[in-house]
């Protein structure tokens, strides 16, 4: 991760940096603490998909466009605040605790513990009404800045890189980039849900289970190793 940060910081725009922040965003959609949203994401794409591959795959899409409005926001804020916000992060160190905090949160809700008063996650995980590409994209805005504790160094490093290089352009096409980057892996999820998590459809429970915990277990390992370094 010290090799990425000081190549974001160092290294000007170039098509090779786009490639890597497309790369990490791939990376940051497979890694394990994104799990429950991968998994609440399978379950909302089979609920309104009804098996139609094709019709899954538009709700995917819809859904990622969502994501990248909050991303082309988020990155001209970074490009413009960035240098008066960066500071706030690091002085409250809100990346180190807030992520691993929704983390277990997303956890609980998986286990039916509580229920989360997010209206998105509470929609994502459990919609009631047969899904279309409208309310796939509105419920994509708020996810296109969850992030996970894993990929707490890709996202600071990317942050850091938009906020020093301060272009409104780069900073929303960078952060779109990153999205379009996780956004594979949804669309990946969107086909697979239909072609074969449908037919393991008796596993949903005892799966929801498993991520849930690790979920939490993540969280809590990611939250005392981040309050262990202040």
């Amino acid at each position: 991760m010290e090799e990425l940060y000081h190549f974001t910081i160092t290294g000007g725009i170039s098509a090779s940096t786009y490639i890597l922040v497309f790369i990490v965003g791939i990376v940051s959609a497979v890694l394990a603490c994104y799990l429950p949203v991968l998994a609440m994401f399978a379950s909302y794409v089979q609920k309104g998909a009804a098996g139609e591959r094709r019709k899954a795959i538009r709700i995917a899409v819809s859904f990622i466009l969502g994501m990248v409005v909050t991303s082309v926001l988020f990155g001209l804020i970074m490009a413009l605040l960035g240098h008066q916000f960066l500071p706030a992060v690091e002085k409250y160190r809100l990346l180190t605790w807030v992520p691993p905090l929704f983390d277990i949160f997303a956890g609980l809700q998986l286990l039916g513990v509580i229920s989360f008063a997010m209206p998105a996650f509470q929609k994502l995980n459990r919609p009631q009404h047969p899904q279309n590409h409208l309310a796939a994209f509105k419920l994509g805005i708020p996810y296109g800045l969850v992030i996970s504790p894993c990929a707490i160094p890709i996202f600071f490093a990317l942050i850091s890189y938009i906020a020093l290089q301060g272009s409104p352009l780069h900073g929303a096409l960078l952060m779109t980039t990153y999205s379009l980057g996780k956004g594979v892996i949804l669309l990946a999820v969107a086909v697979f849900s239909i072609s074969i998590l449908s037919k393991l459809a008796r596993w949903g429970g005892p799966v929801r289970k498993v991520a849930g915990y690790l979920s939490i277990a993540i969280g809590i390992v990611f939250l005392v190793i981040g309050f262990m370094k202040i």
